[in-house]
């Protein structure tokens, strides 16, 4: 495959890496938070979301609601709607015929769904923090199930190597796959560079206001509970009829992240999540066997087209909230 070729190939996998990642944040973000708080009857809806990363919703209800069923709703929703559509999108890549764009651009969305989602719950048990706070939506106090995060490892495990052999019939009759040198060049070459490509052009358009991590959220966590526990005791109402004296000032209470960051736990569990996620997904293309892929070269104005389509979207995202 010439070099030509594999930038029309890279082009086309960044393109549609960063179209299949903007749809799961989109079904993530509206589908499974913002309109689900709306049904319960948020008052105020407010949807930020990141270029290239994340995002988060921020609403206000009523005094009283919503339920704690209806808490549950919105803090899981999204990642329930990403398991599903990305289950599904998945299934319906494995029953097409051809493994041309359609199929990668299928495979790329419900892989990228259902790790996200997987890898989201693992670290959000690890860290105690993020949307799977919502299994305990009276306390939003999960401490006690943070061990569940080795649950997630095999699953990781899992998804890395079933992605690898599905992926592979995508790049049968594009690269020569006919050793395992040959195959982990290939997908270096391919999937490897699109994702670098991603991620560097992520760290140029991050928005820290608005992306966040678990590791992080649970430092906010702490840093509120400590300033929580610092705070002076609100003095008690005088008796009807008393006079009132004059009125202390509010006494803010600053607390310094590294002041509570040994209470965060080192990032080990993100680390083996992600870690055995690549590890599988390496095995499991070095040991593929190629197939009987038909040679298939993208045309140029396909990537060229839908390079000018994923560079839309993002450019829209980074005015969005």
């Amino acid at each position: 495959m010439t070099a030509y070729k594999v930038v029309l190939l890279d082009l086309a996998l960044l393109a549609i890496i960063i179209l299949a990642s903007r749809l799961a944040l989109v079904i993530h973000e509206l589908g499974g938070h913002a309109l689900p708080a709306r049904a319960l009857g948020a008052t105020r809806i407010q949807i930020h979301l990141s270029p290239l990363g994340g995002g988060y919703v921020e609403w206000t209800f009523p005094p009283g609601r919503p339920s704690l069923v209806g808490k549950l709703l919105i803090s899981l929703g999204g990642i329930a709607l990403n398991l599903l559509t990305g289950a599904a999108a998945w299934h319906f890549a494995r029953r097409l015929k051809s493994r041309g764009l359609p199929y990668v651009a299928l495979l790329c969305f419900g892989v990228g769904s259902v790790a996200g989602a997987v890898l989201y719950l693992g670290c959000g048990f690890y860290f105690g923090s993020g949307d799977p706070v919502g299994f305990a939506p009276d306390t939003e106090d999960i401490s006690r199930a943070q061990g569940l995060w080795v649950v997630f490892l095999p699953v990781a495990g899992a998804i890395g190597w079933f992605s690898a052999r599905h992926f592979s019939e995508f790049l049968e009759g594009r690269v020569r796959l006919d050793s395992p040198g040959q195959r982990m060049r290939g997908l270096l070459l391919t999937m490897g560079v699109s994702a670098l490509c991603y991620g560097v052009l992520w760290l140029a358009l991050r928005k820290p206001g608005v992306e966040g991590s678990t590791s992080q959220w649970r430092l906010e966590q702490e840093m509120a509970k400590e300033a929580a526990r610092r705070s002076p005791p609100v003095p008690p109402e005088p008796p009807p009829g008393a006079p009132h004296g004059p009125i202390p000032p509010a006494v803010r209470v600053v607390i310094r992240p590294e002041e509570v960051a040994d209470r965060v736990p080192p990032p080990i569990g993100p680390l083996a999540l992600y870690g055995i996620t690549l590890l599988t997904l390496f095995a499991r293309f070095w040991r593929t066997q190629p197939g009987s892929g038909q040679p298939s070269d993208i045309p140029p104005g396909v990537a060229l087209g839908l390079a000018v389509l994923s560079a839309g979207v993002v450019a829209a995202m980074c005015f969005a909230g």
